[in-house]
């Protein structure tokens, strides 16, 4: 429950982002209702023009669901506005050009139908419809809303959230409805995979497992029957936190803010006791007893991130060669060391190897989460880097697992080929750093490093990939514009736009695709509209590469062409400051935040030398 205090610095707070930081201090598990509410207005003073909005159409009323949603998100610094449809109206407001729900642009466009309005035979009147009544039921549902989404897919450029169908807690036949020849539970299954089927491959659909989320709350206390009744308020106001939580799952991963890497303490966390005080004899860790099991659960959910694309390092107080032992002796550990990518064992504050772990990995400190048993170890993380995920681990080990469950900001939509070699990639970068350490001559270095680099447009498959650049790419990047996948595809089909991508492989292994130039044809200039290199693959001329091809493949056969581009300073792309100047462009205007705009003309737009690097088809 807020205290007045708390109450009245909300309501003082100039911006969402102050609103932010003071939640920071609260647990969202113990707001209260109207606490939910008074929050949601207080934000909904303080709108931004960059906030994302998500209009909400549904056949039942979802109106407490937009609040509790934009007070989780503020927990997340993330600013949402929301739009609620008219009752039962959904098909109305994309049909019709000029409803309030087109003119609210929605980045998100979620969906959330009951059976109640849409199909009640399927509810009520189950068990007195054959088998193939069932069937076209269920594909008149199944139409209904995928006419619905292709709809909005074309009159919108959202991303479509659609929730599944709620299976009945009671089947209508009770315990004998198993041994049907086409079951409620079955249809309920069917009609929910079908679901997930059809938008499977669809980078801008997602559907949203509410069915899951009731069975994990509880589905009797999910629904609220009474609500339904007098208001057709379809779920209790105790489990709409439930649901706000995993919808941050999805806005983290449509703002390209997921976490890159996991840091975790070893003694009392990922092994159980001191190997330092007890020796490798007392580490607890595999089968037998119950605290080695819970330890031994807790690697393998640590392991299954890593298996999604997340970094994994080491941040403990401790003597280097007593860690390393149990690594070497314990090999009934589902991780070891090879598993890290960066290892910080010593007695150092922790907070200054956790600096040292994102300098190794050359990511953000906002990009890491780190989680330890000790409270003050915690808190003086917490302090001196506020944007790490700091998390504390429960005292219990059996709950180990479950606060990995509950961590919202490790999710993707889609786990690529190129997030399943994170680790590979980054012994791969390891192996790199000791060669240009054993040559010591940079242009040595780089012409061993043998660079084979594939330049072309972007293809349909490719399009998750320049998403995923755009969305998480921040030291080499000129001007940090963020693209929806609905935007990606649109330039996809502009015949006066090209996204051209770069994937490079070397001696050491594949880097796999590292780089994009978006670029815009205008009327007799080219404009360098974004430009963006993964910080792995920085520093090896690839990025001159990319340039050289563009200024070969657009400029030079029409002498009439310019290409224009410019650099957007930010916190991060400091990388990029001078790239223009550097490949032969000229500064034309400066702006009043320091923003750079250049131009280079045909007949000067000389390729510039990097002869290490090697251009294959």
């Amino acid at each position: 429950m807020l205290d007045a205090d708390i109450k009245s610095q909300l309501r003082e707070a100039q911006t969402q982002t102050d609103i932010s930081i003071i939640l920071r201090n609260i647990h969202s598990t113990d707001l209260s209702s109207s606490d939910y509410f008074f929050i949601s207005r207080v934000l909904n003073k303080k709108h931004s023009e960059s906030c994302l909005k998500i209009a909400y159409f549904s056949n039942y009323t979802i109106v407490p669901l937009p609040s509790f949603i934009e007070v989780q998100s503020a927990f997340h610094n993330i600013e949402v506005r929301s739009y609620i449809g008219e009752y039962n109206q959904h098909y109305q407001e994309i049909l019709n050009p000029n409803s309030s729900a087109l003119s609210f642009s929605p980045d998100i466009a979620f969906l959330l139908l009951s059976l109640h309005e849409l199909c009640p035979s399927i509810l009520y009147s189950f068990t007195s419809l054959t088998n193939q009544q069932k069937l076209d039921q269920k594909n008149i549902i199944l139409e209904h809303i995928f006419n619905w989404v292709n709809l909005t897919i074309d009159k919108t450029s959202a991303t479509v959230f659609v929730s599944d169908f709620l299976q009945p807690t009671f089947p209508s036949l009770g315990i004998a409805d198993s041994q049907q020849s086409y079951s409620e539970h079955e249809f309920y299954i069917e009609l929910n995979l079908a679901l997930k089927k059809e938008f499977r491959e669809n980078p801008r659909v997602y559907v949203i497992d509410i069915d899951k989320l009731a069975s994990r709350y509880g589905k009797e206390d999910a629904v609220n029957s009474k609500m339904f009744f007098m208001a057709k308020v379809l779920w209790h106001e105790k489990f709409l936190p439930t649901i706000a939580q995993e919808i941050i799952r999805y806005l983290t991963s449509y703002l390209g803010r997921t976490k890159k890497c996991l840091v975790l303490d070893l003694d009392n966390t990922l092994w159980g006791g001191v190997v330092g005080e007890e020796g490798i004899e007392g580490v607890k860790i595999g089968n037998g007893d119950p605290i080695s099991e819970a330890y031994l659960a807790f690697q393998y959910k640590i392991s299954a991130l890593k298996n999604r694309g997340i970094i994994l390092g080491i941040c403990s107080k401790n003597n280097q060669a007593d860690a390393l032992e149990v690594f070497d002796k314990k090999v009934e550990m589902p991780l070891n060391i090879q598993d890290f990518s960066a290892i910080e064992i010593n007695w150092e504050p922790k907070y200054i190897n956790i600096k040292n772990i994102a300098q190794k990995l050359n990511i953000g400190t906002d990009s890491i989460v780190f989680i330890d048993d000790n409270p003050v170890e915690c808190s003086l993380v917490s302090q001196a880097l506020p944007e790490v995920t700091t998390v504390q681990l429960p005292k219990d080990p059996a709950l180990y697992a479950d606060v990995l469950d509950k961590i919202l900001v490790f999710e993707k939509f889609n786990i690529l080929s190129d997030d399943l070699n994170k680790v590979q990639q980054y012994s791969q970068n390891e192996q790199r750093k000791e060669e240009k350490e054993r040559i010591g001559d940079l242009n040595s270095y780089l012409h061993s490093l043998e660079t084979k680099v594939k330049i072309c447009l972007a293809a349909d498959q490719d399009l998750p990939r320049v998403h995923q650049l755009f969305s998480k790419t921040n030291q080499f990047n000129l001007t940090t514009i963020r693209y929806s996948m609905s935007n990606i595809e649109e330039f996809h089909k502009n015949e006066h736009d090209s996204i051209i991508i770069t994937s490079v492989q070397d001696k050491f292994g594949d880097l796999g695709t590292v780089g994009l130039c978006l670029l815009k044809n205008q009327e007799h200039q080219l404009l360098i509209d974004s430009f963006i290199l993964s910080c792995r693959a920085m520093g090896r001329g690839i990025e001159t590469a990319l340039l050289n091809y563009i200024k070969r493949e657009y400029l030079l056969g029409d002498r009439s062409l310019k290409l224009i581009g410019s650099y957007i300073p930010t916190k991060k792309n400091i990388p990029t400051r001078d790239f223009l100047e550097s490949q032969g462009f000229v500064l034309v205007s400066k702006g009043t935040q320091g923003e750079k705009y250049y131009e280079v003309h045909s007949d000067d737009a000389l390729e510039v030398s990097c002869p290490w690097i090697n251009i294959i088809d």
